[in-house]
């Protein structure tokens, strides 16, 4: 064993075979890290570009749900108008009155069921496929 090849305990520098491992391991390690950052910064300006859009889309499908609220009361004025041609007012508002009623129920009751099924939002497939990978290597 040579005197290069072993630590000086006495003055703490390192090697010269651990200053080459270093350099080596900094080396070999470089493009990998590269890549992930790479990688990390096109996730960012997609996930910025998708947001841009997604807020767009929101405000137009608000706005959307304001007309719809309308269409809908106006929907309900023109039924009541016309039952009303048969029947008594207050009647003709009330048969709208549990239609409305009973169709919201209807939707309220389907709409939670199908939140209660995708909630909490647990990429499962990812996740096993993930833990695959990692036990395969």
């Amino acid at each position: 064993m040579s005197t290069t090849d072993h630590d000086d305990t006495t003055t703490g520098k390192p090697s010269f075979r651990d200053t080459v491992t270093a350099g080596l391991v900094q080396k070999a390690l470089e493009p990998v890290l590269r890549a992930v950052r790479d990688e990390v910064a096109s996730a960012r300006r997609e996930i910025s570009e998708r947001a841009s859009g997604a807020k767009i889309g929101l405000v137009l499908a608000g706005i959307a749900v304001g007309f719809a609220l309308t269409t809908l009361v106006l929907l309900a004025g023109l039924v009541v108008a016309l039952i009303a041609l048969a029947l008594p007012v207050w009647a003709a508002v009330g048969i709208t009155f549990a239609v409305f009623a009973i169709v919201t129920a209807v939707l309220g009751v389907v709409g939670l069921r199908g939140i209660r099924r995708g909630v909490p939002p647990v990429p499962t497939d990812t996740i096993h496929e993930a833990k695959e990978r990692v036990t395969n290597r």
